[in-house]
């Protein structure tokens, strides 16, 4: 009798944090604040007015790779740099402190001059 009570106990802290491990985490919707198309060989700017954290996606929907450096022009970084592969995408994160709403200028330059069928999808929590 005493093994079984010792085991059950040991047992229920484990069912009882069980939930709380495999449950989905709890974030806010993301929202498109910007999209468009990237040109290829070229310089593509865009403005957005957003939550304190921004997510910048870029898909290259070709069948070749995309060289591109994303840089934050109104802070003068530089985001990333690097190849995403054909048909695959790359998330970049980046986040301001302050109250919203928060202004930022992103460049995508494309080095990549063989093709137009590059696309990116800027991202928060709210867009104003």
């Amino acid at each position: 009798m005493r093994k079984s009570i010792r085991t059950l106990a040991a047992a229920l802290p484990l069912a009882a944090a069980l939930p709380l491990l495999v449950a989905p985490q709890a974030s806010a919707a993301e929202k498109v604040c910007a999209g468009g198309s990237l040109m290829g060989g070229r310089t593509t700017t865009a403005g957005v007015a957003a939550d304190q954290v921004i997510h910048i996606k870029v898909h290259n929907h070709d069948y070749r790779g995309l060289a591109l450096v994303i840089r934050d022009v109104t802070r003068g970084k530089q985001l990333w740099k690097g190849v995403i592969a054909p048909g695959k995408e790359h998330t970049v994160r980046t986040d301001v402190f302050g109250e919203p709403p928060i202004g930022y200028e992103i460049a995508f330059d494309v080095t990549s001059n063989l093709s137009n069928n590059y696309t990116y999808a800027i991202s928060s929590a709210r867009c104003y």
